[in-house]
């Protein structure tokens, strides 16, 4: 958004009769009208007495003059159907005179900042004697309230996206999968972004591949993962806003429909590209909000990563303490319970019944054994030592090695490996 209303539009409604015209009160004032946002207090007095009325076709010509907006001069007999058909696309209304009926004929959900120039408005070059204010006057009130009627829909619009950007966070935070949270990422661009054209390229090898997308026909084609602005992204790490991707010269061009891109990276792991159909259409506070979700996307694919080294070291650790000939038990403490998560086959031909997923109290028979356990988890390194246990019909002492390990993800675990052979030093538990 620039600080002047360019490209805008300003409805200036005359009276449909010079008698309509007031000529008393404050001159311009901004909003407050009916079917209008406030515009802002405030006004200008131009002092003197007031002449016979605004020229309306010199007020319209002297704000086009100051402002660059397209300015419609419309009566009040016309003015109300105009507004109620194009009111959306309406920046402010300047009401010349004092009925401000024609602002009654808004549709309910827009409203448009006015200007209502009660008095008349002098000639746009200001000559020696003239009364009433100036043009000038009115075209830098209709900038001001343009401003900060902008500024409000900005902070608004902004405001939305968080909140909608926020309620994504914990979607794409807790997908299962990759494609899961490439297809979260997507819905975020169009739903909490509002942007209708996107797609996420990850490197394969030496291509760069669409791995989801919200894209025109044809689909989007895999590329070198040097080319195009998806390769520069990447190589570079930045987020980047390209004006018109049909004249950049690194574009691979697939769609000739499509010209204003953002390429944001996703870390080292992939790109998000939004595109759109029109030129310049992304600004900074765009780059801002993609680089958000990108880091929310990020994240996710940061935590499956993890959780594939951790389930690829545990399915390790399996297979090595199953094939172990004595019996072999892991335990895991989450927060402040100790649980058996696993018992190798040895453990369930030796001991009566399985303990998988029991608590360590439930599991183990004696203090003395748990505690082993404990001790181990809270960071005293291997426990060795005889404990008492039950082998087939009697209990008997068995040796006992507890052998912490903290895996990548932080967890507390432990393995208790048992060996059934008589133990030297008699029945009782050692220490």
């Amino acid at each position: 958004m620039t600080d002047d209303p360019v490209g805008g539009r300003v409805l200036v409604v005359s009276p449909s009769e010079p008698g309509d015209r007031s000529d008393d009160g404050s001159f311009v004032r901004g909003g407050d009208a009916p079917g209008t946002d406030a515009g802002g207090a405030g006004s200008a007095d131009g002092g003197g007495s007031p002449d016979r009325g605004s020229d309306p076709d010199t007020v319209a010509a002297g704000i086009a003059d100051r402002l660059p907006v397209e300015v419609v001069l419309r009566d009040e007999r016309t003015a109300g159907e105009y507004l109620e058909e194009l009111g959306p696309t309406i920046d402010c209304v300047v009401v010349l005179g004092s009925n401000t009926g024609p602002l009654g004929c808004l549709p309910d959900d827009v409203s448009i900042p006015a200007v209502v120039c009660e008095r008349p408005v002098a000639g746009a070059g200001g000559a020696e004697g003239a009364t009433g204010i100036p043009v000038a006057a009115v075209a830098a009130r209709v900038r001001a309230v343009v401003r900060e009627t902008r500024w409000r829909s900005d902070l608004q619009d902004q405001n939305t996206r968080l909140t909608a950007l926020s309620r994504y966070a914990g979607d794409i935070t807790g997908c299962e999968t990759v494609d899961a949270v490439l297809d979260r990422t997507v819905a975020a661009v169009t739903d909490a972004l509002a942007f209708d054209h996107c797609v996420v390229l990850f490197p394969d090898g030496d291509r760069l591949v669409p791995r989801a997308s919200a894209l025109p026909d044809p689909e989007l084609r895999h590329i070198g993962v040097t080319e195009g602005v998806a390769g520069r992204t990447l190589s570079t790490g930045e987020a980047e806003i390209v004006a018109d991707v049909q004249s950049d010269p690194d574009a691979v061009i697939n769609h000739d429909d499509l010209h204003a891109l953002l390429s944001v990276p996703i870390g080292s792991r992939g790109v998000l590209q939004i595109a759109s159909r029109a030129r310049n259409a992304f600004d900074e506070r765009d780059e801002e909000f993609t680089e958000i979700l990108a880091g929310y996307t990020r994240e996710a694919l940061a935590r499956l990563e993890r959780e594939v080294t951790l389930r690829a070291e545990r399915d390790r650790l399996h297979a090595l303490y199953a094939a172990i000939p004595v019996p072999v038990v892991c335990v895991e403490r989450h927060e402040k319970e100790t649980t058996v998560v696993e018992a190798n086959s040895a453990y369930e031909e030796v001991f009566p019944g399985n303990p998988t997923g029991q608590s360590l109290s439930t599991a183990v028979p004696t203090e003395a054994e748990r505690g082993r356990y404990e001790a181990a988890l809270n960071g005293e390194g291997e426990s060795q030592g005889s404990v008492i246990r039950r082998v087939g019909s009697r209990e008997e002492p068995v040796a006992l090695a507890v052998i912490p390990v903290t895996p990548p993800d932080g967890s507390h675990y432990a393995f208790g490996v048992y060996r059934t052979e008589p133990v030297d030093g008699g029945a009782g538990e050692t220490g």
